[in-house]
């Protein structure tokens, strides 16, 4: 029986034996360099920056070479003869005379084009006031950048908290399944003492039968510790893109104290979470102010350089260069003008009031999580005189019963009592290590969170 409950420790030696060992700052590293979500977010905020980039283009004056081919179904001529005072001349029989003596009507038209035209042309525009469009368009590209920033540093804290979830959940489960098979080593010694005791008749059967079930639940207990162990290593695995199973190298720990509240305020300013709302209300304003300026005129330059036309009457009459300047001004416009400002007013109100939520929303859960840390820290300091006692206790148990005093059920209720208050006990410290992430990952101090590892106390 003592072999079989060897056994489990044996098993476990050997899965950790063909990991790849890794402590916590390999692991956040290795995170950060391999991760889809990250690099994800990397590339919108590439975007985002390359959109920046490319507003400043809206200042500059736009230049276009324009060319075009077109015929017609008849080429354009001139019928002087259509003119003043050749048109009242060619009424009268004075003047059909004369037309007659110089050629004819057809004399008198002049071919302006033919019936295939082609031209090309430099065409230049450059807005000089748009009523605040192209600041805004400016505005909304750099508030989109610090969206994307926002954005890509809550993928970044949500990935840490996650990692330390997983990381500490596999040192939770190999402690776990060390514990469960501890206890499956002491219940099978003890079955074994209970089956001399039966064949020396100082026991009954039925306590035998209790001592054999107990250790065959505890054979049960720490299979099922082994499988949760494979499971969180796998995930833990996948998270930092490895090929190899991970094998934790940091332990699980515990602080003396959390620092004051006062310590993590000023990083609450800086949450993704707050610069997200706080960028969605600035764009808001500045949607507001160009609604706003859709009643403003707009003032351009343009000009056009002629680069090639047909060589007819029609192209010498046409100038080869011009500028100008230009004002537009809508004085109906069918988009509803007004409406759009007054909902561009009231998504402003919106984004301000969602900002307020949002900062109380952080605070409460700043000032929740700082409480659960401190909370986890008494609790594990507190739970440790009941496993002292629950290994007092058994070890009473253990002697009683060697000695016919106790019955095998009292054995088996102090090692159950032991697990449990060893197994809260590491829950408890699995906690505050959860907890503390979450804290730090709020006020944007998870670098600090390896310091809090060096300096804390090892769970044992």
């Amino acid at each position: 029986m003592r072999r079989r409950g060897i056994a489990a420790l044996v098993l476990c030696w050997a899965c950790s034996a063909q990991a790849v060992s890794m402590d916590f700052d390999h692991a956040w590293n290795t995170l950060q360099r391999s991760d889809d979500k990250l690099a994800a977010g990397a590339a919108a905020q590439q975007r985002a920056a390359e959109l920046l980039r490319a507003s400043r283009s809206l200042l500059l004056p736009q230049l276009d070479l324009i060319g075009s081919y077109t015929r017609l179904d008849e080429p354009i001529e001139l019928n002087a003869l259509g003119l003043n005072p050749l048109n009242e001349a060619a009424a009268t029989i004075p003047g059909q005379t004369l037309i007659g003596l110089l050629g004819g009507p057809d004399a008198f038209i002049t071919p302006m084009t033919g019936r295939e035209l082609t031209r090309s042309s430099l065409v230049a525009f450059w807005p000089l006031y748009t009523g605040g469009k192209i600041s805004a368009a400016r505005e909304l590209a750099s508030l989109g950048q610090q969206e994307a920033e926002a954005l890509l540093e809550e993928i970044r804290r949500t990935r840490f908290v996650e990692l330390v979830s997983a990381y500490f959940g596999v040192v939770l489960a190999e402690r776990a399944v060390a514990t469960r098979a501890a206890a499956e080593q002491t219940l099978a010694q003890h079955l074994h003492a209970a089956q001399l005791l039966e064949q020396q008749g100082q026991i009954g059967r039925v306590e035998r039968l209790t001592a054999a079930a107990a250790y065959d639940q505890a054979r049960i207990d720490t299979r099922t510790a082994q499988d949760r162990l494979a499971t969180a290593r796998l995930a833990l695995t996948h998270l930092v893109h490895g090929t190899e199973d991970v094998q934790p190298s940091s332990p699980l720990f515990v602080n003396t104290e959390v620092a004051p509240l006062e310590r993590f305020q000023p990083g609450l300013e800086q949450h993704p979470g707050m610069r997200l709302v706080t960028a969605r209300r600035r764009q808001a304003e500045t949607l507001a102010r160009t609604a706003r300026g859709s009643y403003h005129p707009e003032v351009f330059l343009y000009g056009s350089y002629s680069l090639y036309d047909d060589d007819t009457l029609a192209s010498t009459l046409n100038p080869d260069w011009l500028v100008g300047v230009g004002v537009r001004l809508s004085l109906l416009d069918r988009g509803g003008r007004g409406g759009r400002i007054r909902a561009a007013q009231s998504a402003v109100t919106e984004a301000l009031r969602t900002q307020q939520a949002v900062e109380r929303q952080l605070q409460v859960l700043l000032e929740t999580r700082h409480r659960e840390a401190s909370q986890a820290l008494a609790e594990y300091r507190d739970l440790a005189s009941s496993v002292e006692l629950a290994q007092e206790a058994l070890q009473l148990q253990e002697t009683a019963f060697a000695e016919g005093l106790a019955r095998p059920l009292d054995v088996v209720d102090a090692q159950t009592r032991l697990l449990a208050a060893q197994t809260q006990r590491l829950s408890t410290a699995f906690r505050y290590v959860q907890t503390l992430a979450e804290l730090l990952s709020i006020t944007g101090r998870y670098d600090d969170f390896s310091n809090y590892l060096r300096e804390g106390d090892l769970v044992r």
